[in-house]
């Protein structure tokens, strides 16, 4: 009897220890993927009170640069949205994905009209709990 729980116990032992090393590849491949590339969002503000009725052709110049910049970023699939407030303060804002928050911090600092002190800007994370259509109608 003793010898028949203990091939028993072996039984249980060997068939316990095969069964948890039998992963199939897709739980594998879920375990070790890496998260998806974190979001995050940048607010930018104008630094002078009558740029938007009366931009200076220095600023003109820089909000062109920083329109072009996040048209590139957006074909590259880092920019997902970006656009202003019509109403004032005219806050604007850009939405990008980013592998952490150096690379954001990287990305908006690199804006022609933040670098060029027409905007003061602002990132924080973001959550993108809902996204829709995001082409702009006109």
């Amino acid at each position: 009897m003793k010898n028949r729980l203990n091939v028993l116990l072996t039984c249980l032992i060997i068939t316990a220890t095969f069964t948890g090393c039998s992963q199939t590849k897709e739980n594998t491949d879920a375990q070790t993927a890496p998260p998806p590339d974190p979001h995050y969002i940048y607010y930018i503000h104008p630094v002078r009170e009558g740029f938007i009725t009366e931009p200076t052709p220095d600023e003109s110049r820089k909000v062109g640069a920083h329109f072009e910049y996040l048209k590139k970023l957006m074909s590259e699939g880092t920019v997902l949205l970006a656009g202003p407030s019509t109403d004032p303060p005219y806050t604007g804002i850009v939405i990008l994905k980013a592998k952490d928050r150096e690379a954001a911090e990287a990305i908006m600092n690199q804006d022609p009209a933040v670098r060029g002190g027409v905007f003061r800007a602002r990132l924080s994370p973001i959550a993108l709990s809902l996204v829709g259509n995001l082409t702009p109608t006109p």
